[in-house]
């Protein structure tokens, strides 16, 4: 009797699941921030990155970067390297550009660009407001519309009357109340009738906070006492002319950041974030989060010390004599590892010198007693490669840079001995195995005759809000939900799309819910529901006509995640395998029958005697 097989090499398939996690493993040892700069911008890597949109409708992403204070740049992206170049140039003089926010503001499925400008040495002075009107792709100098009224802020591009036409919001100076510019029309109204002055900076917002796909209006306000205020209106049949609820910020808060929002806990309800500090110098910085009906915050993240190094937010200045650069306190929130949970980026500086860095913020769960209410917290990366080595952050943001649904990271930097802001761009590869969704939901003007014949894939369009409900590996419900474009003032930097994290669950997207703005004196809600989306996969929603949901049309775009690849490989290793050993087999039969042959050749025939 031959000696009995080990039980792994008994059978050629044992080895399927070492080789597997073997490729997992090599996978993920490339975990990381990968500084991708010279391959994305070149010689360019400078200026400063204000918002992004897809400017020539290649359903990719391109980016609005300022040079010199009054020229902007249009980094188009392309296929070879360097990825984005730009393209498209628009200079004004005599003025400064504070901000940049594309949209479709005259109705014709071509994206416009507006700019908000001072003028120059006049930090304080307000706002004018130009749009550039997109023809096929271009831009040009001459051909804008100048708004007859100045901004005291940058104003919020929202769509007051449900057209899916992007509105200008904001407390123009021939009021102290705030006035709208309708789009298309391009025409005045009053807004809110409110006695409640604006806070300024604001971080307005034009999101769902009530549960009904419609998105509501939310302010920041400076009432009577002079406490900083937070209003939320509610959309009620397109109306926004009563507040439905209010609340004052946090008592022992002195400094208020840019409120952000973002389904915090997963469970498909937005939650208002607010970055603050105790004191005028930020020395003591917290992070608290409330549901948008209730009084009560709760910190997310208090301890901002590591190493005995005790870290904080950078206060905003508007003086130009203290800073080149300064933005408000500003979280920019984004799901990077996919576990279905936003995190966040933030610019922090040390308190006891002056470096200033921008740090990750995993949303994990919570591990406090303070912030039990809020079941979820913030938890810093103190140290992390590639985006510790880049000193003088002023802005880091997210963005899906090769359009695969993982958000890497771009950070702007300042260097004392340059004019312009540096660039940085650090490619993800955490949790490349984890699944997602990718929506973008268009304006729905034109859908298959379009002006020009050009598809309008990725105008940017602020007020959809996306929900989707599946099953996580472990059978339980799972939610998630966001918000498009809610915020467009003082670099929200937010990105044209969503992408909505699913974890290491590769099930079937069992609802995903998308709910456009209405139009004044409207009852019925604009929402379509789709089924069975199948995971890493972009989905663009197409709105037409709005007032019939069932008619929408959406299409899907699979993006192929790493595990198919590592897939892909473990399956062609085994085969390989399997066909060595039957190569093998095969050899030694065919060995065994010459043996044989030669055998049957010696042998004496005793028939032919």
């Amino acid at each position: 009797m031959g000696t009995p097989c080990r039980p792994s090499h008994c059978h050629p398939l044992r080895g399927l699941g070492g080789l597997f996690f073997f490729l997992l493993v090599v996978g993920r040892l490339g975990w990381a921030l990968q500084n991708v700069t010279p391959q994305l911008f070149g010689a360019q890597a400078f200026g400063t990155l204000a918002a992004f949109g897809d400017f020539n409708s290649d359903k990719q992403t391109d980016l609005f970067v300022l040079r010199k204070g009054s020229q902007l740049n249009i980094f188009l992206a392309d296929q070879t390297e360097p990825y984005f170049k730009p393209k498209v140039n628009l200079s004004l003089t005599n003025v400064v550009i504070t901000s940049v926010v594309p949209g479709d503001y005259d109705g014709d499925s071509q994206m416009d660009v507006l700019l908000t400008t001072r003028p120059q040495k006049q930090p304080n002075a307000d706002l004018s407001v130009l749009i550039f009107w997109g023809n096929n792709q271009t831009l040009d100098v001459n051909r804008k519309f100048v708004l007859n009224k100045t901004f005291h802020d940058e104003p919020l591009i929202m769509d007051f009357n449900g057209d899916l036409i992007p509105d200008v919001f904001g407390v123009t100076s021939d009021s102290d109340k705030p006035q709208v510019l309708i789009g298309r029309n391009l025409s005045w109204h009053v807004a809110l009738d409110t006695q409640n002055k604006m806070y300024t900076p604001h971080s307005h917002a034009f999101i769902d906070l009530t549960n009904d796909f419609t998105a509501d209006l939310f302010l920041t306000t400076l009432p009577y006492s002079n406490e900083i205020q937070f209003e939320i209106r509610k959309n009620q049949e397109g109306n926004f002319s009563s507040v439905t609820y209010t609340k004052m910020k946090p008592k022992d808060v002195k400094v208020v950041g840019q409120s952000v929002f973002a389904d915090f806990d997963g469970d498909g309800q937005t939650e208002h974030l607010l970055p603050a500090c105790a004191d005028s110098a930020c020395q003591k910085s917290v992070i608290y989060l409330s549901k948008p009906e209730s009084d009560l915050w709760f910190p997310v993240l208090q301890n901002f010390t590591y190493k005995g190094t005790v870290w904080g937010f950078v206060p905003y200045t508007n003086d130009p004599a203290q800073t080149n650069f300064s933005v408000p306190i500003t979280l920019h929130i984004g799901d990077y590892n996919m576990d279905g949970y936003p995190d966040a980026l933030a610019i922090l500086k040390n308190t006891s010198g002056s470096n200033q860095q921008a740090f990750l913020l995993e949303n994990v769960e919570c591990n406090d007693a303070s912030c039990a209410g809020a079941r979820r917290m913030f938890k810093v990366y103190w140290e992390l490669s590639d985006l510790n080595q880049i000193k003088g952050a002023v802005v880091a943001t997210f963005f899906d840079i090769y359009e695969d649904g993982i958000l890497d990271i771009i950070v702007l930097s300042m260097d004392s001995t340059k004019e312009e802001l540096a660039i940085h761009a650090l490619k993800n590869n955490f949790e490349a195995d984890a699944y997602f969704v990718k929506v973008i939901v268009l304006s729905g003007l034109c859908s298959n005759d379009c002006p020009r014949k050009i598809t309008p894939f990725g105008v940017n369009q602020p007020g959809p809000y996306i929900k989707y409900t599946t099953v996580d590996a472990n059978g339980y419900l799972k939610n998630g939900s966001a918000g498009q474009l809610s915020q467009s003032a003082h670099f929200a930097l937010q990105l044209p799309y969503n992408v909505l994290g699913l974890g290491r669950s590769a099930n079937f997207l069992d609802h995903l819910y998308v709910g456009i703005p209405r139009p004044l004196g409207e009852k019925t809600i604009r929402k379509q529901e789709w089924t069975a989306i199948i995971p890493n996969s972009q989905l663009i929603v197409i709105p037409y006509p709005h007032y019939l949901p069932r008619s929408w049309s959406a299409k899907l775009y699979l993006t192929p995640s790493n595990i198919v690849l590592l897939t892909a490989i473990a399956l062609i290793g085994v085969c390989v395998f399997i066909l060595a050993i039957i190569g093998i087999l095969h050899w030694q039969e065919k060995k065994a029958d010459d043996r044989e042959k030669r055998q049957e050749a010696h042998r004496f025939h005793f028939d032919a005697m």
